[in-house]
């Protein structure tokens, strides 16, 4: 099993991100763990084709951002959101579920 997941973004963008921060994403972690159901889980490679690629960037951040300040004792930072994508960037949270 790989260390990285690969998403690929509608307009054709890759993503190399590790796979535990992949795994911050309950709808990356299902389609990762469950062996023979989904070719990705193989591939370590996921295709969203509705989701642009600055969407899917701005989610990769997040999930870092996610995995960084879980369980934190540090003053945890405001998560930077550009307002041009902010509705766009909830709709994504709430497919990718994180």
């Amino acid at each position: 099993m790989s260390d990285f997941v690969k998403l690929v973004s509608a307009d054709g963008f890759e993503f190399v991100i590790d796979r535990q921060s992949a795994m911050a994403s309950r709808t990356i972690k299902n389609m990762l763990s469950n062996p023979g159901q989904f070719t990705e889980s193989i591939r370590n490679e996921i295709n969203f084709p509705d989701v642009k690629a600055v969407i899917l960037e701005a989610v990769c951040k997040y999930l870092y951002y996610k995995v960084r300040y879980t369980n934190s004792t540090e003053e945890i930072p405001d998560f930077p959101i550009d307002h041009d994508i902010a509705l766009e960037l909830l709709m994504a949270a709430d497919f990718f579920a994180c």
